[in-house]
Order: structure tokens, then sequence, then C-alpha cells
């Protein structure tokens, strides 16, 4: 079987990761389409295609009719000790989207979404020269760029193979610019143009569209018609937002996984932990090591850390506090 996906990836940051020097990254890739082709000696040739973009936006959708929460899904923004119908939204949109990163067998999809999460983690520098533009705010600008398209290259590269090929069309990045937007020639021409001398060129399994470009929106879905398609977007850099938040929950800051889910107008002073959660039970699955390969969420996700030594660039393992998960094989990629 061959798949080709069609995908938006959301991009969100962190510039202050609680009680560390480090700064994040977030990329979701959601697929707009999927064509799957197959061929057997009983069925012939066998061609689908859907699109995992508006399954998982319909649920989205419906979990904020049934919790009636028309508010902005914001980790950071967690607070207060009684249970409400908001954190009750926000959990309910993470079990989703760890179901909607399963690669094979989901549970709740009749077709699985395929959708990808990869994060990266980095710490602030103390000399950011050598990234050029002269005021300081432009060089940690262009180290961040530079990060940001580590990650987009590395993660394609590991998260798809020669069956299972992608083509980004669009990057939408959380907020609005800073003192400038993120400049596409360093990060998109730099990966898709042989041109410059890059030494490892994108592999023939990734591909960008010609018109693939990097669009600056608010994340704020009040902002837009609830029929666009900017609506569908900003609700999807939410999403983004959970991720990253839960990740960085497990990875830097622990959690107390509970024990029962929290019942409406409890107390809970636990509450971003639980919505955490669902992501913490995937990262978890590489602690099976050899045994990972056969999970639905192997080939869904990446953490890694990037530290900047004498001897170069380093990748190291992203492991989960007082999880001791340690696996080379998922934790990491190439870039």
């Amino acid at each position: 079987m061959v798949s080709m996906n069609q995908v938006v990836i959301y991009h969100d940051e962190t510039k202050n990761i609680p009680g560390s020097n480090f700064k994040g990254h977030v990329l979701f890739f959601v697929p707009v389409s999927i064509t799957r082709e197959s061929k057997t000696p009983m069925f012939g040739h066998e061609t689908i295609e859907y699109s995992p973009q508006a399954v998982l936006f319909r649920v989205i959708e419906k979990i904020r009719q049934e919790c009636t929460f028309a508010g902005k899904f914001h980790f950071s923004d967690i607070g207060g000790k009684i249970w409400t119908k908001s954190e009750l939204a926000h959990v309910r949109v993470s079990q989703m989207v760890v179901e909607g990163l399963r690669q094979k067998g989901s549970r709740f999809f009749r077709q699985p979404l395929c959708c990808k999460l990869a994060v990266i983690i980095y710490p602030k520098l103390s000399d950011y020269s050598i990234y050029g533009g002269g005021v300081r705010k432009e060089q940690k600008f262009r180290h961040d760029e530079t990060i940001l398209r580590m990650l987009l290259k590395g993660a394609s590269h590991y998260l798809y193979e020669d069956n299972n090929r992608v083509e980004v069309l669009k990057v939408f990045s959380d907020g609005q610019a800073e003192h400038r937007p993120l400049n596409e020639d360093r990060i998109i021409w730099r990966l898709t143009n042989n041109d410059v001398g890059i030494k490892t060129p994108l592999r023939e399994y990734v591909h960008f569209s010609p018109g693939a470009s990097i669009i600056h929106l608010s994340s704020d879905h009040k902002l837009y018609p609830i029929d666009s398609d900017e609506y569908r977007h900003a609700n999807f850099l939410q999403v983004a937002d959970i991720l990253l938040g839960s990740v960085i929950r497990s990875c830097f800051i622990g959690i107390t996984r509970p024990k029962t889910w929290p019942r409406l107008g409890e107390e809970c002073t636990t509450k971003k932990d639980v919505i955490a959660s669902p992501v913490t039970g995937m990262l978890e699955k590489t602690k099976r090591k050899a045994g990972f390969i056969n999970s639905g969420h192997y080939k869904s996700f990446a953490v890694s850390f990037v530290n900047f030594e004498e001897g170069g660039i380093i990748f190291k393992d992203v492991g989960i506090s007082e999880l001791a998960i340690s696996d080379d094989l998922q934790m990491s990629f190439p870039v």
C-alpha cells in the first residue's frame, strides 16, 4: 500500500519553559487529504481518499457543543481549583487528537487520521552573533528560524517514508509576526532548492507544494466567521498549543497521573496533569522498546532536544519526568 498525504502544518512556540532556560517549537501535521492505493491479486487496484482534517474538525466542534465551550483552547490559561466544562472540553480534545495521531487501528475513527506531532526543545543562547542581522532581536529571530527549519526537515524525514509520502501545502504559525514575519526563504526555500549547496537535500518522499507558504494567523477563532477557513485553522492552532503544553508538562515538569477522572464541580488541583495525561500515555509507549514498532502510534510523533556544543549541534532524546523513557529510535530524528 502506498499513501500520499497532503498536509497543512500548524506551528506554535513557547518562549519560556517554566524552571528552565529552554524554549521550543511544535509542528502539528494535519492531512487535508490522504490517498491510499493498493493492489492485490484478489481485489485488484483500489484507491481510497478521505480528509482527516475535515473529520477532526467536526469532532472538535462536537466537543465544543457538548461541553458548551466557546472559548479558546490554551494550555497555559488552565487554572482554578474546580473542574469545569472548560477543562472537560480540553481533555476530550486531547484524547481525540491523540487518537487522531494513530497511524493504524483507530478505536474511534473509521479510517486512521494519520496526523503527526513534532516537538523540539532548545536552550536560549548568550551569543547569537553568528546568525547575523545586526541587532540582537534579529539575531535571535534568525536562530529560532534555523531551529524551526531543522525541525521541519527532520520531522518530515523521520515521520514519513517511501510508501507514506507527504506534500506540505501550507504552514500556519500562531500569532502575529514579531518585528517581521518568519522568513519563507530561510525556512522553506532553503529546504527545497538544491542549488544553495545543501549537503542533505529533502528525501524523495517529502515534497513542498509550489504554493507552500508560512501564514501568520491569530489562534483566536472568535475573530473569524464560523464557516471560514480561518476559523478552522485557528482551532487547529489551539490544538497545537495543547500538544506543546502537554509535552512540556510530561517531559520537563512531570505530572501526577489521575487515578480517576474529575467530575464537573469537583475540586481538582492537577488540571494540567489531567489534560496532559492522554499525551503522556502516548509518549509512554516508547518504553516498549522494540515492541513499540507494533504500536498504532509508531512514527506518529517525535520529541527532541537540541544542544549547541563545541563539536556542533547535538540532538538528544527527551525523557519524560519520572517515567524514565529512553528510546533512540523514536524520541530523536535525523536532520
